[in-house]
């Protein structure tokens, strides 16, 4: 069997794939957006974590019986507001 370069048949590759391509960037977005869409859920405890991301620190408290309050982490801390 010959593997003479000149005897090969080696042509370009012309076709392209199609579809939708996404870069890093644009993945991160669709990820955030995705997020946003979320309800945000109801919580027996009181927040002590420190939140990794914008939905993290909002965080919704329900005392078990009538209560609700609302905390958003700001400067470092958590802020509480009482919900009617």
């Amino acid at each position: 069997m010959e593997t003479n370069n000149e005897q090969l048949d080696i042509k370009p590759i012309t076709e392209s794939i199609t579809g939708v391509t996404f870069d890093t960037q644009e993945q991160f977005n669709q990820i955030q957006i995705n997020s946003l869409l979320k309800v945000i859920k109801t919580n027996l405890t009181i927040p002590t974590h420190s939140p990794k991301s914008f939905l993290d620190g909002i965080y919704l408290y329900w005392d078990g019986s009538s209560t609700y309050s609302l905390y958003i982490y700001i400067n470092k801390s958590w802020k509480k507001t009482s919900l009617i």
